[in-house]
């Protein structure tokens, strides 16, 4: 038994580890994609803004998700933990849909006011 939490102990040593690295990573990535899209004509967009918005939260709420599994205490609290992580997942995609819903709808309208010449 005591060799069964060592070894796990080992484990969620390992994958924080891990975890960590990807962190690291991945603000290195958002920093050059950063770059790259204010270097861009389109960069200054509002449209730009709003989904570079949403990927950041949707990879905060999953790194968030795998520092929670990694203190899961067992399989009932890593089920409990995956259900509540979809629920708000499903709840943002919906409000992020109606945001992206209403823009398109507002930049359709101001094309159609726009003169043909």
């Amino acid at each position: 038994m005591a060799e069964d939490e060592t070894t796990t102990d080992q484990l969620r040593s390992i994958m924080a580890e891990n975890l960590e690295k990807a962190h690291g990573a991945l603000a290195n990535y958002f920093q050059f994609v950063e770059k790259s899209i204010s270097a861009s004509p389109l960069g200054a967009t509002d449209q730009t803004k709003t989904l570079r918005n949403y990927v950041e939260r949707s990879v905060a709420a999953s790194f968030g998700l795998s520092d929670k599994l990694l203190h899961a205490k067992d399989f009932q609290d890593v089920l409990h933990i995956q259900t509540e992580f979809f629920q708000t997942q499903l709840q943002t995609l919906t409000e992020q849909s109606k945001e992206l819903c209403g823009t398109a709808t507002k930049a359709a309208s101001n094309v159609t006011r726009v003169p043909i010449k």
